[in-house]
């Protein structure tokens, strides 16, 4: 799932993954030093910013046929007399991008703990079809012409499959070839190749939401290479279609639940003293019956210029996914929540409103094109995803399903290619301790998934933050966490088996 937020299943089985382990390395290429892009104001001069290129097989079954190329920034420790080795960061999506994280880094905003700014390299790796690297493209305007992600009726399910299977067209016919080959688990091979490219020094790993999923994956068909690995809100990849939808979108209730109380007692929400919950309703009851306008997106043209109720249901994640302000990250908190929605009240909905794309390589494109590389949804016809509207409004009368998974189950139908990493129970050996972190009331990756993962891992160690937000790691102020995380990075050394600790 994305950070941001912030999206979602693997595996191989038992056979493949010996397989991988004692074939033929593909052979490491050399890295390809290129300009940067620094952050605001400084120049990658400035702050020691480094980007490189590294090509790699496009398909790893036929290594020497075509390659597509790898991007990534590097920003050197800052004590090179205790520095550790590399460690390559991912930051979730699936389609999120690792480097313009290291390049505000290098700029000056203190992201990471000092400690590991100190003694890692701090790479920020561009899985393919994303960011730096060969991208994904697609047709926007056709993108951006979606009907209702929720039809209530047979002709609305046939449009809406109609239109999810022109986008996945475009996008075959635009980015070509590498649309087969964006899975998770061709990801951690492009992985094993940057770790060889930066001189075969074991694998220091942080990988936040989706990024938990393509540590496990590379856990299983490397788990020699690794010195540390820390999964940071987990992504259990093992379950159908429905079992995500159900629970994720019980998380993510439970987090709108949990606003609303914390809103009628925290003095600071804007509305506090107020029927949260209520309000919520009838806003998105009155967006489903006349759109609400949304004048910042008319003028920026990055968003829609209209809001329906769906949209609200869908946008109130992301605006759930981390309960403090963080401001290096321009992320304002449950508080923006509440002023949200009073400002949608007022004929303003542009907080809720769903992103375009604007160009043919949108970041939104490698997020659906990876999550449907990834996952077998099985919705095909109207009866089908009726059943699952049904199903999402009886276990979550505020938001009814509207989460990152209705967006893959829907935006995946008709898709032009194979599945090529259908979904599967991992079978993680041989590695280090793993170390894997989540909140029980993560409104995003089910705090469920972290148990699940944890199974799956040969003597991995779970650490359990009792409280909000989506991920750990980029928490604000004192964190017991962020620091148990941190201390693992850097010594190896995991907390107690089942420890848990307080927000």
């Amino acid at each position: 799932m994305r950070l941001r937020g912030l999206i979602i299943i693997t595996l191989l089985c038992t056979s493949l993954a010996g397989a991988a382990r004692t074939q033929a390395h593909t052979p490491a290429a050399s890295l390809e030093r290129g300009p940067c892009v620094a952050g605001p104001g400084t120049s990658a001069e400035d702050t020691g910013l480094e980007c490189a290129t590294l090509r790699v097989p496009l398909d790893y079954a036929d290594p020497a046929g075509e390659q597509i190329v790898i991007g990534m920034n590097r920003l050197p420790a800052r004590d090179p007399q205790q520095r550790i080795g590399s460690l390559i960061f991912n930051p979730g999506g699936p389609g999120g991008t690792a480097s313009p994280l290291i390049a505000l880094e290098a700029a000056g905003l203190p992201l990471f703990d000092p400690q590991v700014r100190d003694h890692f390299d701090l790479i920020g790796l561009d899985p393919r079809g994303v960011g730096l690297s060969t991208p994904v493209r697609c047709d926007a305007s056709l993108w951006n012409d979606a009907p209702s992600l929720f039809p209530q009726d047979a002709t609305g399910f046939a449009a809406l499959r109609a239109h999810t299977q022109a986008v996945g067209e475009s996008c075959l016919a635009l980015t070509g070839p590498l649309l087969a080959h964006l899975d998770t688990v061709s990801a951690a091979r492009d992985m094993e190749q940057v770790r060889l490219a930066l001189g075969g020094e074991p694998l220091n790993y942080l990988g936040l939401s989706y990024g938990t999923q393509l540590g496990a994956t590379y856990a299983e068909l490397y788990p020699e290479n690794i010195r540390v690995m820390a999964l940071d809100g987990a992504l259990d990849h093992g379950q159908r279609g429905l079992a995500m939808l159900n629970d994720e979108t019980r998380a993510y209730e439970d987090a709108l639940t949990r606003f609303a109380v914390w809103c009628a007692a925290d003095i600071t929400c804007a509305l506090h003293g107020q029927d949260v919950l209520a309000r919520f309703d009838a806003l998105v009851a009155a967006a489903a019956a006349a759109p609400i306008p949304a004048p910042q997106c008319v003028a920026s043209g990055v968003c829609r210029s209209e809001v329906t109720g769906d949209d609200i249901r869908l946008g109130t994640q992301n605006l759930l996914l981390i309960k403090d302000p963080v401001p290096e990250l321009g992320i304002a908190g449950w508080g923006a929540l509440a002023d949200a929605i009073i400002a949608a009240e007022q004929g303003d909905a542009g907080d809720f409103s769903r992103e375009v794309a604007t160009e043919e390589t949108s970041h939104l494109f490698p997020e659906l094109a990876i999550a449907c590389a990834d996952w077998q949804t099985g919705l095909a016809t109207w009866d089908d995803l009726a059943a699952y509207e049904t199903f999402g409004t009886a276990i979550a009368p505020h938001t009814q399903g509207a989460t990152q998974t209705w967006t893959i189950l829907t935006g995946c139908m008709g898709w032009p290619v194979p599945v090529a990493n259908p979904q599967g129970a991992w079978h993680i050996d041989g590695a280090p301790p793993i170390l894997i972190v989540n909140a029980t009331h993560d409104p995003s990756t089910s705090y469920l998934w972290a148990q699940l993962m944890r199974e799956q891992i040969d003597g991995s160690v779970l650490l359990t933050r009792e409280g909000d937000g989506h991920t750990s790691f980029f928490l604000t102020g004192e964190s017991a966490t962020r620091a148990a995380i941190t201390h693992y990075l850097l010594t190896g050394e995991t907390p107690p088996p089942n420890t848990v600790v307080p927000n």
